[in-house]
């Protein structure tokens, strides 16, 4: 563990001296958020049980080819300069696309609540928010919202483009956008919603130079203690992950995912990537395409010894090819993210915004895979960007949006 304390915390001063990137490029996030994962581990991993060395090998593989293959694409795509000034002012929207879906959020998002509310009020009001949290683990059709799942989608790219567009925005759209965010979390009472919305914040404040380090740092300190109070709220008698102390709230959801990424085993099935193209395979499913096995979204609970079903970012890709695997995705995730920092820093208005998603992908992974396990969210955010962000059809506003504010 110190060789690789070491080994990071001299690429993240190698980072900084020579100026190759900023705090939120994906090889910056990556090596920081493993470099702190392991540095919580020296004070407070007696908490829980000793790391595997399966680990130790992946977080070899997964830092380093994450942060070369980052660099190497951003560095090799052409660069564009703009100024500070240009980043930081207020993105153009198609305002009519913009404002359909601010209804859409404004009519479905109070049906959603309901319609949830309606089927959890079947149970013990006693432990509303447990049984509550139960059922939306599971898949979305199984309490009858259907399509109305897709609302969070649409308030989510709305908050990024309403950050983005900031101050450029007229003052009761940019509270309903909050407002339709903030009841989705609360529908499902899933604290993720609201940590995304506090990152894409802070990420989008950073870029435009209205934030610097010290609040971010402060940021994250009031993330902590908003996860915790979540985990109050939701907790109940028969909740498995029932944890009340801030240090059993701190452990489980940081260092947890680590120590139980040593209870994944290879799974050598005929179905290949079976977990890792999990999305592919219910696709070709749905299309009549083959009979396909689907894995479950819910992972199984394992005590390490606090019970926890997340095992960070390399699960599913050693699950179905071993290490691998993890190098191999390691060097997508880097790729990818390289070549969307890059656009995002040339300024292209659905690159930055798709960008704010991906940064709370990254500073996740220690947690969870969520870029290759939820394309379907993935593709969603592209389709609303681009119906939002685009001025081809005829209905566009023209005039720029780093004029006067609207708000």
């Amino acid at each position: 563990m110190i060789e690789l304390i070491i080994i990071f915390s001299i690429m993240l001063t190698a980072f900084f001296v020579f100026k190759i990137g900023d705090i939120f490029s994906p090889w910056f996030i990556t090596t920081g958020v493993w470099l702190a994962i392991l540095l919580m581990f020296t004070q407070y991993g007696d908490m829980l049980y000793p790391l595997e060395e399966k680990f130790y090998i992946c977080v070899s593989l997964w830092v380093p080819i994450v942060s070369v293959t980052g660099i190497l694409t951003y560095y090799a795509l052409p660069e564009k300069t703009i100024p500070q000034q240009e980043m930081s002012r207020p993105i153009t929207v198609n305002h009519k696309f913009f404002m359909l879906f601010l209804f859409i959020s404004i009519i479905l998002t109070p049906v959603y609540l309901y319609q949830i509310y309606k089927v959890v009020s079947m149970f013990s009001m006693d432990n509303l928010l447990t049984n509550l949290r139960i059922l939306t683990l599971g898949e979305s059709d199984d309490i009858g919202t259907g399509v109305l799942k897709y609302v969070r989608a649409v308030n989510q790219t709305l908050f990024i483009m309403a950050i983005w567009r900031y101050p450029d925005i007229k003052k009761w759209q940019l509270w309903c956008i909050i407002i339709a965010n903030i009841l989705c979390a609360i529908a499902i009472m899933e604290k993720g919603s609201i940590f995304f919305m506090l990152i894409v914040t802070v990420f989008i404040l950073y870029q435009k130079g209205k934030i610097k380090i010290s609040r971010i740092i402060l940021a994250g300190v009031i993330i902590l203690f908003v996860f915790y109070g979540f985990n109050l709220l939701r907790s109940g008698k028969s909740d498995p992950t029932e944890n009340n102390s801030f240090l059993d709230f701190f452990s489980l959801y940081v260092l947890s995912p680590s120590v139980a990424f040593g209870q994944v085993q290879e799974k050598l099935t005929e179905q290949f990537g079976s977990r890792t193209f999990a999305f592919f395979y219910a696709i070709l499913s749905r299309l009549g395409i083959g009979n396909y096995v689907h894995e479950p979204m819910l992972q199984e609970f394992v005590m390490v010894p606090i019970a926890t079903n997340v095992y960070t970012v390399f699960q599913p890709f050693y699950e179905d090819f071993g290490y691998k695997g993890v190098a191999f995705f390691g060097a997508v995730y880097g790729v990818f993210t390289g070549w969307l920092y890059r656009l995002c820093k040339n300024g292209g208005a659905i690159s930055k915004c798709l960008y704010a998603y991906i940064a709370e992908v990254l500073v996740l992974q220690f947690f969870q895979e969520n870029l290759i396990l939820s394309l379907s969210l993935l593709i969603q955010y592209i389709v609303l960007f681009g119906f939002s962000l685009q001025r081809f059809v005829g209905f566009a506003r023209h005039k720029e949006s780093g004029g006067k504010s609207d708000g």
